[in-house]
């Protein structure tokens, strides 16, 4: 098992690889990668535009850079959380970081928090429909990117074993917790310094950077002992329901603020976004992608280990026993210990069941930020 900033120099990755030959193997997967290198830029260009709040919005995409890809990092090198690999995209950092990844927290942290920004809502409140408005962001990829390789799973790891849509629940609670918590630490060193100066921002990443993810682990640990030790569905119940609870009553407070000009670069990044994964289910088919990458190492069957919580899990991935969106069929099997090799796609079971979750989601996540960013504020009014 390798570290995210493991070179590795024996596995043959690339820092570039080239668009059409991933075209040709990953189709669904190009797209993604640059649909978020393009969100994440527009999302830069938004928070230049913000006039005197410029240097909040900025520190705002730059602790969403530095915190979310920090936290990746731990993810991949605890072996409590190291239960995901990363598909090869066209621009690798190491063989398990491709560079749209940054691009995909700026976006589920920058998004969400900015535009709840606009209701002026307490503290609390502020976080609370934060960390909700990012997991319905992020939910859509959530489900797309699993179903299309853009990530494989570990196959037997009891915090993903419970699953919508083949995304884990336990993902969703870590969006939820995890933006809420940059969101509250993020205002701890903005509220009192709207004009954001030098030690400010200084503040502002070390708090993000240092305790969002302290936070988020805090809040699951919590969560999960209702389902067993394990993120399940009433830990999620419960966390939509208290944030829910902290969002109605901090409502009575909010201040909203005048629709913005330069937040309509947002709100067409958003609607982009959404439409973009719903067409993505709509048009490719699983069982056309190909991804060659590190994936969980591969040996025999039911060699059982114990992670420090206590679970166990199945320490390799079989081809005898083995229930993933991910296939061994026509291709050559991997010989034991290996962690770099190639799986297909596995075709729908249920095709108008994720076409419709991903398109309801994204219909949903539009008329969400369409409130919170102005048109629709605007309309009701």
């Amino acid at each position: 098992m390798h570290a995210p900033w493991d070179l590795a120099p024996h596995l043959p990755w690339h820092v570039f690889s080239s668009p059409a030959d991933q075209w040709s193997a990953m189709p669904s997967f190009l797209l993604g990668e640059y649909l978020f290198y393009a969100c994440a830029a527009l999302a830069f260009t938004h928070a230049w535009k913000q006039g005197a709040e410029r240097r909040k919005h900025l520190l705002a995409w730059f602790g969403a850079l530095l915190a979310g890809t920090a936290n990746d990092m731990i993810f991949m090198a605890l072996p409590l959380v190291d239960n995901f690999w990363q598909a090869q995209g066209t621009i690798m950092l190491t063989p398990r970081l491709p560079l749209y990844i940054p691009c995909v927290y700026v976006c589920f942290m920058y998004f969400p928090t900015v535009s709840v920004w606009r209701l002026g809502l307490p503290p609390l409140a502020r976080a609370a429909l934060t960390g909700l408005a990012g997991s319905l962001f992020y939910a859509p990829y959530d489900i797309t990117g699993a179903k299309f390789l853009w990530w494989t799973w570990h196959d037997s790891d009891a915090p993903i074993a419970s699953r919508i849509l083949g995304a884990p629940i336990g993902s969703t609670m870590w969006v939820i917790t995890f933006v809420a918590a940059f969101s509250w630490l993020l205002g701890k060193a903005t509220d009192r310094d709207p004009a954001v100066s030098g030690k400010t921002v200084a503040k502002g990443l070390a708090l993000v950077c240092g305790l969002s993810t302290l936070l988020m682990m805090l809040q699951l640990n919590v969560l999960q002992q209702l389902d067993g030790g394990v993120p399940g569905p009433i830990g999620l119940v419960t966390v939509i329901a208290v944030y829910g609870l902290l969002v109605w009553r901090g409502s009575e407070h909010a201040n909203p603020a005048e629709p913005r000009r330069a937040d309509r670069i947002l709100h067409a990044a958003v609607v982009l976004y959404f439409t973009s994964l719903a067409v993505i289910m709509a048009t490719f088919t699983p069982e056309t992608h190909v991804s060659t990458s590190m994936h969980q190492t591969y040996g025999k069957c039911h060699v059982e280990a114990t992670d420090i919580t206590g679970h166990t899990r199945w320490l390799y991935v079989c081809a005898e026993d083995f229930d993933e969106d991910y296939s061994f069929d026509g291709v050559k099997l991997p010989d034991d210990g290996d962690e770099w090799y190639t799986v297909t796609g596995r075709p729908h079971t249920n095709y108008p069941k994720y076409l419709a979750g991903v398109s309801g989601l994204g219909l949903a996540g539009i008329a969400l930020y369409s409130f919170l960013l102005g048109p629709l504020r605007r309309r009701r009014r």
